[in-house]
């Protein structure tokens, strides 16, 4: 991914910072160099290939690279404005990610990465993205070094705390694109033509993980009864978000990371934003919702996917997920979803899920977890666990997916903290489905049980069977 970078302003007060990176960059070889260790990443690196079973795609390590301000170069490009700039190193990485154990700037400041050429860049990060932990966690660059460049208004230099902490070094698929398997079929490819507002609902979401590992699941932002435009995201608890080492302050998702042209590979991976809060997981029912920070920007064009808590199930519809972190794909079902409980680890819970038997179209993959399932409604009715499905050369494999039902989500534990209802009706409407949005409007919603559109409704009895009889397991996504 090459982004072509505009040298427009950014104007907080009085003071005009420049956008990065503007200008003659043939002084960047002039800054310290911080290298990663090789010997550290290498270890980390095998650790994490050697990770099996639940969790997201593994794609990143991190290891120690301790650099504050002394660690790098003030100057003043223009009267009024102070810069700092340093650069890291990994050697062998796909690209860099980074997470700042300090970050703490005033409001008219910014932060930026950029890779050595300084044509991708990620940021700016201000005062918008302070955490309470106070950490930051950056979205990739390309290549094995990266700039860090921080501009500030000179008389607020001493107002700026600034510790990077840990380096992430990516080992595949953040930098490979078209890695998913052959039989997955692009987003903007002609399937996907009647689900061009549900695709922009979609992000790739980028999850700490314990032992300094990053991996990589799907998510999607959803609607909710007050229709106000809260960032809530729906997604997995498998992927990890809210375990020990995986904080959500420190996930980042990408909006509209999908090709220009079906067949061709070049998603940008730019429309990145960092941080959130979690409001509700459920191992049971494997729920993961989070709210990012800020408000996706508008430029992003995001929707706000419809979703159906009533238990309806579906007579057909789709997913739209990132296998192993790949640009954005589209899967099909075109036979009704049986209700089933699915146990997708040793020892874990038998979770209640809607079953997709055999994909009519796509697949999906390790990374593809948390991806929503929209009936033939338009409405989201369950969120990826796991499942056989793959594909086998050109064709996928004819193996079933497990889809987390959204209404044993629903109210899967008293407490806010566990349930999706406290946060998708925050009005107490009592609506079990609603319709999807795009910012600043408004949706239909279904204030009853009951659903408009059916579909695997003659299942029940069958997933009691599923019950006793299938408690094989299946790999998680």
């Amino acid at each position: 991914m090459r982004v072509v970078v505009l040298a427009c302003a950014l104007c907080w007060t009085s003071t005009c910072l420049a956008a990065v990176p503007a200008g003659d960059l043939s002084d960047l070889d002039a800054l310290p160099l911080h290298v990663a260790p090789p010997a550290a990443t290498a270890k980390a690196i095998e650790a994490a290939q050697d990770v099996k079973g639940s969790g997201p795609a593994l794609f990143a390590v991190t290891v120690p690279l301790p650099v504050d301000l002394a660690g790098g170069v003030w100057d003043e490009p223009e009267a009024g404005v102070s810069r700092w700039r340093t650069r890291v190193y990994s050697a062998g990485a796909q690209s860099l990610l980074m997470e700042f154990a300090r970050f703490r700037v005033p409001e008219e400041a910014a932060l930026w990465i950029y890779d050595a050429g300084g044509h991708a860049v990620q940021g700016p990060y201000d005062a918008r993205n302070h955490t309470a932990d106070g950490s930051l966690w950056t979205a990739m660059v390309p290549g094995e070094t990266a700039v860090i460049e921080l501009q500030v208004p000179t008389r607020r230099r001493e107002d700026v705390e600034l510790h990077l902490g840990r380096l992430g070094h990516a080992y595949r698929n953040a930098a490979q694109l078209g890695d998913s398997g052959a039989c997955n079929i692009d987003a903007v490819c002609p399937l996907g033509d009647a689900w061009r507002e549900e695709s922009r609902s979609v992000v790739k979401v980028q999850v700490p993980v314990t032992l300094g590992f990053v991996g990589l699941c799907s998510g999607t932002l959803v609607n909710n009864t007050a229709q106000d435009d809260r960032p809530f995201i729906l997604t997995a608890d498998h992927c990890g978000i809210g375990r020990i080492g995986s904080p959500a302050s420190g996930v980042v998702v990408y909006w509209n990371f999908q090709n220009s042209a079906c067949g061709v590979d070049n998603a940008p991976d730019d429309q990145a934003q960092s941080g959130a809060t979690l409001r509700a997981r459920d191992r049971d029912t494997d729920l993961s919702l989070i709210e990012l920070n800020q408000p996706p920007s508008a430029a992003f064009n995001v929707y706000y996917a419809g979703w159906d808590a009533s238990g309806a199930g579906g007579n057909s519809g789709v997913s739209i997920h990132h296998p192993s972190g790949d640009a954005k794909k589209i899967s099909e079902f075109t036979a009704p979803l049986v209700a089933a409980n699915v146990q997708i680890t040793a020892g874990g819970p038998q979770i209640p899920a809607w079953e997709v038997r055999r994909w009519a179209q796509g697949t999906t993959e390790e990374g593809s977890s948390g991806s929503g399932l929209w009936n033939q409604n338009r409405r989201i009715v369950g969120v990826l666990s796991g499942g056989s499905a793959a594909c086998e050369g050109n064709i996928d494999n004819d193996e079933p997916d497990f889809y987390a039902r959204l209404e044993r989500q629903w109210t899967a534990g008293a407490e806010p903290s566990a349930q999706l209802k406290a946060w998708l009706d925050p009005t107490g409407s009592g609506c079990r489905a609603i319709g999807g949005k795009n910012p600043g409007s408004a949706a239909p919603a279904e204030c009853s049980d009951d659903s408009s559109g059916g579909g695997g409704g003659g299942a029940l009895g069958l997933s009691l069977l599923l019950a006793l009889l299938a408690l094989c397991r299946y790999r998680i996504r």
